[in-house]
């Protein structure tokens, strides 16, 4: 057996070999430093902001948006992160504007609606959180058509004539469905006016406009309601603690 080739190196060498060696190790990390910028630059600097608050946002899986509380938010869009639009706010001028709007629609102002033809202690829509609920919940709705609500504030304007949102009024959350048998139509909108104008204004449309109509007092809601034939509505009415008037208004068969 050959016996192994032991190497020593002058001091020298290892000179040698450092300037040889160093400059090659330092242009090869300085290589992998910048591959590794390339490849992963900072998200958050370059991300769009809009982008930022979409991806950032919980998933959208019930069209109510029950994980983001927006109870007194009259309307939303995109933007920067954190870009919400203002929130509604009940001014004298937004309640004059409103008044004025609402009577020009009904060409005079309308008269005060009568007393409440019935209570109860507890409104049909308490503890109903999503449009569908409340569709069926109030009996404007079967249950099977309340399922097939889609969900676009398109629907909004889809109201039968007589029944529209009041003037000047913010749209939270509007479904609805043409399809045969089930034509629904369930919004939620808030507005400056009291709930008394509220009551008033949809009393005397559903007048004008031919309709049946009673007024009830179920809990804290105000109802204005009637059925003709086939056709049923109903218009729940509140004030919230911010002091704008909620409406929920549904409607079937139109």
């Amino acid at each position: 057996m050959k016996p192994k080739r032991k190497y020593s190196f002058a001091p020298g060498d290892c000179r040698f070999m450092q300037r040889l060696v160093l400059p090659q190790l330092l242009a090869l990390l300085a290589l992998a430093a910048c591959s590794s910028a390339d490849q992963a630059p900072d998200a958050n600097a370059e991300r769009d902001p809009a982008a930022a608050a979409a991806l950032n946002d919980p998933i959208m899986v019930d069209p109510d948006l029950a994980s983001q509380n927006r109870g007194n938010s009259a309307l939303s869009g995109g933007g920067p992160a954190q870009g919400d639009l203002p929130d509604f706010v009940r001014t004298p001028e937004e309640v004059d504007a409103a008044h004025a709007a609402a009577q020009t629609l009904l060409g005079s102002a309308p008269p005060p609606a009568p007393a409440p033809a019935s209570t109860s202690a507890k409104s049909k829509l308490a503890g109903a959180l999503t449009m569908p609920a409340i569709a069926a919940a109030s009996g404007i709705a079967t249950r099977a058509c309340a399922d097939k609500l889609g969900f676009t504030v398109a629907w909004a304007a889809r109201l039968p004539a007589a029944l529209p949102v009041y003037s000047r009024g913010h749209v939270i959350v509007a479904a609805g469905s043409d399809d045969p048998g089930c034509k629904v139509r369930a919004v939620r909108y808030v507005t400056p006016v009291t709930v008394g104008d509220a009551v008033d204004f949809y009393y005397a449309s559903a007048r004008a406009g031919k309709l049946p109509v009673q007024r009830r007092k179920e809990g804290d809601d105000e109802v204005v309601g009637g059925v003709q034939g086939g056709s049923r509505y109903a218009a729940y009415v509140r004030q919230r603690s911010d002091g704008l008037t909620e409406v929920d208004l549904i409607t079937s068969g139109f």
